[in-house]
Order: structure tokens, then C-alpha cells, then sequence
């Protein structure tokens, strides 16, 4: 992942951008909180904050347990 000098953060792929933006509206949608989120994942809201101004990305797994945390079904995704 590089650096995109004009926002300095990591450039990542629109369809992460979009799926990212679906998980916030998700949170948001279910009254989270994102320490909330982060103690149903067990990392740090920091971390949470980090992905979602997409500062950090997620490794497989954790986007796995963010799914998993925000009961999102993964199915729909796919489509």
C-alpha cells in the first residue's frame, strides 16, 4: 500500500473504500459505539478508528471478526 501525497494516507482499493463505508453505516445503523465495536472484536478503538479514516487496514482475519461483530452478512457481500 503507498502513500497518496496529497491526503497522506494509504491508498486502497474502492471496492475496500466501499465495503469499509458499508461497516461504518452498519455500526452506526446498530447504535455501536467504537469502543463497543473494538471489545466485541478485542482490539483497541483506536484500531477501529484507524479503519475506518482508512489509516490502517484490517488483515483478513480481523475483517472477518468486524463482520462477524457487526452481524453483517458476509453472503451480501458477494453479490
Amino acid at each position: 500500500m503507498s502513500n497518496t501525497k496529497e491526503t497522506n494516507r494509504p491508498s486502497v482499493p474502492n471496492n475496500y473504500e466501499v465495503l469499509v463505508k458499508m461497516l461504518i453505516d452498519a455500526r452506526h445503523e446498530r447504535g455501536l459505539s467504537q469502543e463497543v465495536l473494538a471489545r466485541k472484536i478485542g482490539c483497541t478503538e483506536s484500531l477501529i478508528h484507524k479503519w475506518e479514516q482508512f489509516k490502517r487496514m484490517p488483515s483478513g482475519f480481523m475483517l472477518m471478526c468486524w463482520l462477524e461483530a457487526l452481524e453483517y452478512d458476509i453472503e451480501a457481500i458477494k453479490r
